[in-house]
């Protein structure tokens, strides 16, 4: 579960040798999605807005798609 102020830290890829960004979630949020060629068809799409706290996009606010979300970032756990 994403829940607001919860950090995550970008995984690393082979192809990119920039650093992995750390992001907060400001909100979750669910987004409809209409087809405009059928008014019946309505999806609702989960989304998550994320300030970025590091990289050089710092300070900026994304929206990601919840599932895309999951697979770009992973939870950052707190030591204890």
């Amino acid at each position: 579960m994403i829940n607001k102020g919860d950090l995550f830290q970008g995984r690393a890829t082979v192809e990119s040798d920039a650093p992995a960004c750390l992001v907060e979630v400001v909100r979750t949020y669910n987004k409809r999605d209409i087809d405009y060629d059928c008014p019946e068809s309505v999806a609702i799409i989960g989304m998550v807005e994320a300030v970025i706290l590091s990289g050089p996009d710092i300070g900026k606010t994304r929206r990601y798609q919840r599932k895309g979300f999951n697979r770009m970032f992973t939870r950052v756990e707190e030591a204890s």
